[in-house]
């Protein structure tokens, strides 16, 4: 311990050796190297066989693609305070609340988040490199100060991704409330299908109709729908509405209805203008389908059921193109919404990820980026990445990330704690790659 204590010492006062890129950083592992030391060869069996191990641990940091190579030098520089730590309590290797271990694998993890441009001024890589030195300056036998150490940097990661949370936070709301609108349109396609489908094959709908139905009363519903717990009154009258403005629409028998329809318009154009201004649809496209509505009725208030021809579109009711296009665009979306993906290991893959891991990302030109997995929408439809920091915000569906893994332009980063992963490895329980294994 004294030997030990001697090069912790030294390497605390001493700068951090110069790193260069490709360099074989086997060359960094100052355990290997002090196996041929003659105090580590007088040394007790248990503490050389500690020594080996340990050794493996740091080849296992010093080969993890996710920790950038600069902050691999720097938590490379705990190896001597680390053994001392595991030759004191031996558990090291045993438990995983060992403290030393713990400042280990916490310091790597948060590695993971820096970047080479983000420069050594960066506030994490201060925090790790004053981290480490104050394990080389402090640390003699108390293993209470890796716990002090690890509780102050666990703060300061909780205090950044607080920070990074501020502006995450308007983007997830924003990702979600888009998330239940398109599912309200999805289940308002359903409905207006239903409707559609009910009219009577010899009273079918004016072609001017449909699109109107398709497109801007299928968001009326939609909103109706999203709001239905706090207004139910407002979904039911969306539905009514609909019912009620097809009815106008159709040829009337006798006197009677076409009393009802007159005692009836007032309201029904009142709740229509209501709903349509609530959504903003405004310009040339409402006018004319008022004036549409407008002709409609005052043809079937004036002429007896008999003298309507000119109100009916016959055996084909879309044969105008709108109403054609707008029959076409429902039918997708619902088959969209029906479609069943065939699933493949990617896909599960993706249905595992939560938030917090971080990946590699392709472009596609070259260039590779590191994100976050910071929010995942509550139906999975949505997956926002964003950088540390919380900007670069993107959204990919469960599917497309699927997509990216399978193309080979999304890579996982393992985060299981690095110091477990090298004792499974040591231990023969992991994979049975050589040490530079792409963790991916």
């Amino acid at each position: 311990m004294g030997f030990l204590g001697g090069l912790q010492a030294g390497s605390g006062v001493a700068s951090p050796q110069p790193w260069v890129e490709g360099e074989d950083l086997s060359s960094h592992n100052l355990l290997r190297q002090m196996r041929e030391r003659e105090e580590v060869k007088r040394a007790p069996e248990l503490d050389r066989g500690t020594i080996d191990a340990l050794a493996e641990v740091f080849d296992f940091v010093f080969a993890d693609p996710a920790i950038p190579i600069q902050l691999k030098y720097v938590i490379g520089r705990l190896q001597i305070p680390v053994l001392k730590a595991a030759m004191i309590d031996r558990d090291f290797f045993l438990s995983g609340e060992h403290p030393a271990r713990k400042l280990v694998d916490a310091l790597a993890a948060a590695s993971v988040g820096w970047l080479p441009e983000k420069g050594e001024t960066d506030p994490l890589y201060v925090r790790i490199q004053s981290t480490v030195l104050r394990v080389l300056n402090g640390f003699e036998d108390d293993l209470a100060l890796f716990s002090t150490l690890l509780a102050e940097f666990e703060a300061f990661v909780r205090e950044m991704e607080q920070q990074a949370q501020v502006h995450i936070e308007p983007v997830a709301r924003q990702q979600q409330s888009t998330e239940v609108f398109e599912a309200a349109l999805a289940h308002a396609d359903e409905v207006v299908h239903q409707c559609v489908s009910a009219v009577p094959t010899d009273e079918p709908l004016l072609p001017f109709l449909l699109p109107f139905l398709a497109t801007q009363w299928r968001e009326v519903m939609a909103r109706a729908w999203m709001n239905r717990q706090a207004a139910p009154a407002g979904w039911e009258q969306a539905l009514s509405t609909m019912d009620e403005v097809i009815w106008s629409t159709q040829p009337k028998t006798d006197s009677g209805e076409r009393s009802r329809l007159v005692a009836a318009l007032a309201g029904l154009v009142s709740r229509l203008n209501a709903s349509l201004d609530a959504i903003g649809w405004a310009g040339d496209d409402r006018a004319e389908f008022t004036r549409s509505l407008i002709d409609t009725h005052m043809k079937a208030i004036r002429s007896p059921r008999s003298t309507m021809g000119a109100l009916e579109s016959g055996p084909a009711p879309l044969e105008t193109a709108a109403s054609r296009m707008a029959l076409k665009a429902l039918e997708s979306r619902r088959a969209q919404k029906a479609t069943e993906i065939d699933v493949d290991d990617f896909d599960l893959q993706a249905q595992t990820f939560g938030r917090g891991l971080w990946f590699d990302f392709d472009d596609g030109q070259g260039n590779t980026r590191r994100y976050r997995l910071s929010w995942v929408s509550p139906q999975r439809t949505r997956l926002l990445f964003t950088n540390r920091d919380g900007f670069e915000a993107f959204v990919h569906s469960e599917h497309e990330v699927a997509r990216l893994l399978r193309d080979g332009r999304l890579r996982v980063l393992d985060q299981q704690p690095i110091v477990g992963r090298a004792i499974e490895r040591i231990m023969g329980v992991g994979e049975t790659a050589d040490l530079d294994l792409q963790l991916v």
